[in-house]
Order: C-alpha cells, then sequence, then structure tokens
C-alpha cells in the first residue's frame, strides 16, 4: 500500500461535517437487496452487472490515484497567492543619460545606484486574506479543481519540452555577446555596436575608451583620434540588480586620415572678365587627390574663373589606409564694386579725383597690392600702401592719355591666408 498522501487527508477535511439534505427511502432499499438476494447465483445479466461494477471502480481507482499529483497542484494553486505577487521590489532608481554627464566616473556612480526598499502589492494582500476557503461552500474549489484535473489528465502528465537552443538571461549575461560594425575605421567614422539577444529594456552603460560613454543599448560613437581602443560594456539586471561587466581588449583600431589643406595663387594683373588660378594642394601623406571647383570634378591644379564670383573648391584626399579628407575654400574674384573704386578719374592737377585708388583699400587691415596694365598687358603701375594711388603717369615718365582704358588689379590676402582677387578698368579723362 502507498503512503499516506496528503491528497486524502484534503478530502478527508473536505467533507468533514458535509450531510446531504435528504432522507433516504431505507425500507425500499431493505427490499430491493432481498430481491436481488432471490435472485439465482448463475444469471448472466447478475454476472456482467457484477463485472461492470469492478470495472468501474478499479478504472475509477487508477484514475484517480494518476490524478493525485495534477489535482495537488491546482488545489495549492487556488488556495494559497503566488509568491511574486506578496511583495515587488521596486525598479532601481533610473540615472540620467550617460552622455550627458561630465564623466565617465559620474555616469558609473549614477548606472550602479539602486532602491533598496520593497514597495508591498495591496492587490497581493486582499488576494492572501481572501485565499481561504468559506465554510458556507467548503467543497466547490475541491470539486472544480478536481474535474479540471481529470479533464486534463493527459496533458498535465506530460512534460513540457524545452528549448536548448535559446539562452537563458543568465547565460546571455555571463558572456555579454555584442559586435561593432567594423574592427577598423578611420578618424572621423561613425562606428555602431550591437547586442545578441540581450532585452534591451536592461541598463547598460558603454565605456568607448576614449573619454566617451552612452547609455545607448545600440550606440553609434565616432573616435576623433587614432590609436587601438579597448570596448568596455557593463548591464545591470532588474531582476537582481547585479552589475555584469566585459570588455574587449583592442576591438577598435582608429586609423589615421590625412589632413587634407590647399591654397591658390591669382595672376598679378587679369585683362578681361575671367582669371586663371592656380591650386597648390599642401596635403601631408596624401597618396591620391582630386579637385572640385562648383560641382565639377577635376585633376588640373589649373582654373579659370569668371569675374564677378565666388566659387567653392574642394580638395578630396586619401592616404595608405584608404582614409579620407576633405577642405573647402570659397575663392572670390570681384570687380570695382567689391572694393567701391570708380570707373573713371581725371588726373588733371584740379583737385578733384587726381589720383586712382579703390576707397575699400584705406580700411582693410588686409595685405594688398595693385597693379595697373596698359590694353597690351604690361604693367604701368604698382603700389602697396594707400599713401601712393596711381597719379596718371607713365613708367616714362609721360601722363595717360585722355580717354584711354587701364586694367588694374587688386590682391589681398587676410590674416588667416585667404586670398581674394579684384580686377576692372579704369578710365582717364581730363
Amino acid at each position: 500500500m502507498p503512503e499516506k498522501h496528503p491528497f486524502d487527508d484534503q478530502l478527508r477535511q473536505a467533507f468533514q461535517g458535509f450531510e446531504p439534505e435528504v432522507n433516504a427511502p431505507w425500507d425500499a432499499l431493505e427490499r430491493e437487496l432481498d430481491g436481488v438476494k432471490s435472485a439465482p447465483e448463475s444469471s448472466p445479466a447478475n454476472t456482467a452487472n457484477r463485472w461492470a461494477v469492478a470495472a468501474a471502480v478499479a478504472a475509477g481507482g487508477a484514475l484517480m490515484w494518476l490524478g493525485k499529483p495534477a489535482v495537488d497542484e491546482l488545489i495549492v494553486a487556488a488556495t494559497e497567492v503566488p509568491s511574486e505577487m506578496r511583495s515587488i521590489q521596486a525598479e532601481p532608481v533610473p540615472f540620467e543619460n550617460a552622455t550627458d554627464a561630465a564623466s565617465f566616473e559620474s555616469a558609473w556612480d549614477q548606472f550602479t545606484q539602486e532602491t533598496p526598499t520593497f514597495q508591498e502589492d495591496v492587490l497581493a494582500e486582499d488576494l492572501r486574506e481572501g485565499a481561504k476557503p468559506d465554510a458556507a461552500e467548503p467543497v466547490e474549489p475541491l470539486v472544480n479543481a478536481m474535474a479540471g484535473a481529470l479533464d486534463n489528465m493527459a496533458d498535465d502528465l506530460t512534460a513540457p519540452e524545452v528549448n536548448d537552443e535559446v539562452p537563458s538571461l543568465e547565460v546571455l549575461l555571463a558572456s555579454l555577446p555584442f559586435t561593432s560594425s567594423s574592427s577598423e575605421a578611420c578618424e572621423g567614422v561613425e562606428v555602431s555596436f550591437e547586442l545578441s539577444g540581450l532585452d534591451k529594456s536592461l541598463s547598460f552603460l558603454w565605456n568607448f575608451g576614449d573619454g566617451s560613454f552612452s547609455n545607448d543599448p545600440a550606440p553609434r560613437h565616432t573616435f576623433m583620434t587614432p590609436g587601438t581602443y579597448d570596448i568596455t560594456l557593463s548591464v545591470r539586471a532588474p531582476s537582481n540588480g547585479m552589475i555584469r561587466t566585459r570588455t574587449i581588449q583592442n576591438m577598435i583600431t582608429v586609423l589615421p586620415k590625412p589632413q587634407a589643406d590647399f591654397s591658390w595663387a591669382f595672376p598679378e594683373m587679369a585683362h578681361s572678365g575671367k582669371v586663371r588660378v592656380k591650386l597648390q594642394d599642401h596635403t601631408p601623406d596624401a597618396t591620391a587627390t582630386q579637385w572640385v571647383v562648383d560641382g565639377e570634378s577635376g585633376n588640373s591644379h589649373w582654373i579659370q574663373l569668371e569675374v564677378p564670383g565666388a566659387y567653392p573648391v574642394n580638395l578630396v584626399a586619401s592616404n595608405k589606409h584608404g582614409c579620407l579628407d576633405d577642405a573647402k575654400h570659397d575663392i572670390v574674384v570681384a570687380d570695382r564694386h567689391g572694393l567701391g573704386a570708380l570707373a573713371r578719374f581725371s588726373p588733371d592737377g584740379d583737385g578733384r579725383y587726381d589720383t586712382f585708388l579703390p576707397p575699400a583699400l584705406n580700411e582693410t587691415s588686409d595685405l594688398w597690392e595693385m597693379v595697373v596694365s596698359d590694353a597690351k598687358g604690361h604693367e604701368v603701375y604698382r603700389t602697396r600702401s594707400v599713401d601712393q594711388p596711381w597719379d596718371g603717369t607713365l613708367p616714362d615718365g609721360t601722363l595717360a592719355r585722355n580717354r584711354s582704358k587701364y586694367h588694374w588689379t587688386v590682391r589681398c590676402q587676410a590674416e588667416d591666408g585667404t586670398g581674394k582677387l579684384f580686377t576692372d578698368e579704369v578710365r582717364v579723362e581730363r
């Protein structure tokens, strides 16, 4: 005989004191039993009835014996409150965005903050008080539990299959699987980081090794200094507050990019509405370069610009690592309006417009030089001082003829090295 099972005590307690509210007809029952005794013992019908009753009793007993564990579980579930409903642990205090913190140390302090207090669940407390069976109806919960257990006994006796291919959270936290979009990146190129199988609702803190950090589950980061960097990821699980940290050494190698730079040179004299400019590449360690002028690319160091205009010029350079860099400047070529110059002057000695010099040159702090040339392109005058304007005197000592035209070109250079060119015509009138 098996040992006494708690199931027997539960049945006994449930039915103890239970009496049906009916009066049994005992006299009729005795007469019916006497009739059964007087029937022949060898009746086939009686024999079949006896076997049927015996089989039913045996089947019922076996069914109840096999169903005891399932019924036990349902009884316990009906009378007890799940432990997770009795009290819940408050979520850890959320910390500010790590990228807004002053340093990694302050971000780490915020990341490790937790709330040690617990909060009672009011609904769970009500369930605990109401979980006891009502004395007025002691049998109904047990009967319902037994019925459900017997109906689903076949399913309950079969254990659910476990998917061994899905790793548990503990396994994932132990390894902290994370990857990057590239193991090598050029300076100034963004690198993205991705988790593998981790719930992104957890708390994260990334340390990129260059003084930058992030609490984004899948951050993107741009390394601005060449070198090799260790990447560290810390994860805090809200279930137990434990922090897991993993560092991958030498995970990211940042390659240097070329420092693209260029300048340009204007001609001393211009004689038409177009100016030929020479581009000068100053990029060190460049293996290839390309110019982009006003949206059009080319390899020539010479460009021709129309006056007036401001032309964006880009230099794209690459080095032996395949890293790229570009430099951009606006090259300005302007006419007399850019310096407020007059279209004519009259060197006749009357004290009015006797000399020529663009007025804006009296106020600029840039270095500048003005060159005047005749129609054939021969230089006739050069000055770098506001105290030495052109008075119309030619190199041979004679005065410029009345109604003659001359070209003038002013090259300016700002303190940052940026150059501008102004060119136009001026007419002599006496």
